[in-house]
């Protein structure tokens, strides 16, 4: 967005704004420089994916209404994952009499001017996975703002960094389970009852409940469409913060078998590999694919049933180690990329 001044309004609001949207998707978007943010979903919009996408450098007021980087509002089954947001108020936030279930996963907010959480009129369920920011609140809110009172219930923060107020309204709960960093008092009005806190100052497992559940619910090799590897190891909020909206967020090229951690890998049985193109580039300019063997000892054969095609089989000669390569090309473009995949066969 085009602006004059550091506290301009007089510019673009929001990157993007979806109402009344079912089935939709924001990936790999950067906003810079808007006054509210990256993304306004409203309206009662529905299983919307908001991923790997950034807000840099806000400009407007440091006053309410303003800086909302990622925004739910009465929508439900909107996922947020891999997204990063700096010098906003509310980065990761949800307004009025949103219902969810509306889950935060894997993202980072630097420099941030108030609170994370939902903001006002009773919002509930809600997961806050692995946030890191400087304020995590549910609470009640009271006359503040245009009259916010209980911000939510049945709002959880899962395994988040910051400091925390973890209230909760009579006949409704709120959880801060695994959370590392301050636990604070309601500073609104009279004091309101604790929710639930456990395991203050550490984080426990499993590392995220989304993505455990969402497996639980799925299959593990159901994660791959999901998941970029570097989440399977632990927090990705130094990643993100290395990242900050420039480029492609982590691989370009994912690929798997569908005995990952699984069981063990016989000479001669065909197990299922495939990839996914995150690189939308790449993507949009219908590219080719082309399996190969990166690396077998002397003497082993590798088969595959279709080398060109994105999701195939194979099998193993021999026992050993391999490593196999799928290679992504669109030579009409000049872009490329590849991904590694290592099997062990007994």
């Amino acid at each position: 967005s085009v602006y004059s001044s550091g506290t301009d309004t007089n510019h673009g609001k929001s990157a993007v704004i979806m109402s009344q949207v079912r089935n939709g998707w924001m990936r790999q978007v950067t906003s810079k420089y808007f006054w509210y943010g990256a993304i306004h979903i409203n309206d009662h919009s529905r299983f919307i994916t908001v991923e790997d996408s950034a807000v840099l450098e806000p400009k407007s007021p440091l006053s309410g209404g303003y800086r909302y980087s990622f925004n739910i509002d009465r929508s439900e089954s909107v996922l947020v994952q891999r997204c990063y947001s700096e010098y906003s108020r509310h980065d990761f936030v949800s307004g009025r009499m949103t219902s969810g279930p509306n889950v935060f996963v894997d993202s980072l907010a630097k420099y941030p001017y108030n609170d994370i959480g939902p903001h006002h009129r009773y919002s509930t369920g809600q997961l806050y996975d692995n946030i890191k920011g400087g304020e995590m609140n549910v609470r009640n809110r009271g006359g503040s703002g245009s009259g916010h009172g209980w911000t939510g219930a049945q709002i959880l923060f899962w395994n988040t960094e910051g400091d925390v107020i973890c209230n909760a309204p009579n006949g409704a709960m709120n959880w801060a389970i695994g959370h590392v960093g301050g636990h604070r008092t309601n500073t609104w009005d009279e004091p309101e009852p604790s929710g639930v806190v456990q395991s203050l100052g550490t984080h426990v497992a499993p590392r995220s409940l989304y993505y455990a559940q969402l497996q639980d619910r799925l299959s593990r090799n159901d994660l791959h469409s999901v998941l970029v590897p570097a989440q399977k190891n632990g927090p990705i909020w130094t990643l993100l913060e290395r990242w900050k909206g420039e480029g492609l967020f982590m691989d370009p090229v994912v690929i798997w078998s569908n005995k990952d951690g699984a069981t063990k890998i016989r000479a001669n049985e065909a197990i299922s590999i495939g990839g996914m193109v995150r690189d939308l580039k790449l993507l949009g300019s219908n590219p080719t694919f082309e399996w190969r063997v990166a690396f077998a000892w002397f003497g082993r054969t590798v088969t595959f049933e279709n080398a060109a095609s994105l999701q195939t089989t194979v099998t193993f000669s021999r026992a050993g180690p391999y490593k196999l390569e799928l290679m992504v090309s669109d030579r009409l473009e000049g872009l490329s990329a590849s991904a590694l995949l290592d099997i062990l066969v007994d």
